[in-house]
């Protein structure tokens, strides 16, 4: 008997096997479902939007909201000679996106949140947004995490530090987002993006 001989051998008896069963009328049994390698928490998924979000937000500060005019504008406020139309500054932006997600179903959101926020839209509006950002404003290099009922339905909270990374921060804002007046400088927590999940479908 050469080498060759007991591989053909053994493919001979693979597909005897195999031409049984299909001959003999039984049905192979049914493939189970793959099981999932893995389970994305709700934590880690508010982490992941947030990054993606955190992003999008620094690059459009520094490409567009740098070339924008000076000084703090909230929308059908433009000064003399501008397009109020024109070019959204970053927070509104923001809002807008996170708009634009909400017509298409996503069962997530995002929103700014300040003490002293220019624009009203952005106020606190429940005690866990309040604690979150009281925390990230003294912790910024943290976040904070919570779960909350709004509407009837359970979600987790991310509440993470919206920090002044750039020049065009501070030429919108001059002031920090406290409410105690005080001039802003790079690097200061001006205010936390609140990154909302459903536990519940």
């Amino acid at each position: 008997m050469t080498l060759r001989q007991p591989v053909y051998l053994v493919s001979v008896a693979v597909l005897v096997l195999v031409l049984g069963g299909a001959l003999s009328g039984e049905k192979p049994a049914p493939r189970s479902k793959p099981k999932l390698a893995f389970v994305i928490q709700p934590r880690d998924l508010a982490d992941h939007l947030h990054a993606v979000v955190a992003a999008d937000r620094e690059v459009y500060t520094r490409l567009v909201a740098g070339k924008l005019p000076k000084g703090p504008r909230a929308p059908g406020t433009a000064g003399p000679g501008e397009n109020d139309a024109a070019l959204p500054v970053p927070c509104q932006m923001l809002r807008l996106c996170d708009e634009a997600a909400q017509t298409r179903g996503a069962e997530f959101s995002y929103v700014l949140r300040a003490f002293a926020p220019l624009n009203g839209q952005n106020a606190l509006e429940t005690d866990v947004e309040r604690k979150g950002l009281e925390w990230v404003s003294g912790h910024p290099q943290t976040n904070y995490y919570s779960e909350e009922m709004l509407g009837g339905r359970r979600y987790f909270t991310g509440v993470y530090p919206d920090v002044a990374r750039q020049q065009a921060c501070l030429n919108c804002h001059p002031t920090r987002l406290d409410g105690t007046g005080r001039a802003a400088k790079l690097g200061d927590v001006m205010g936390a993006i609140v990154v909302r999940v459903p536990l519940e479908f």
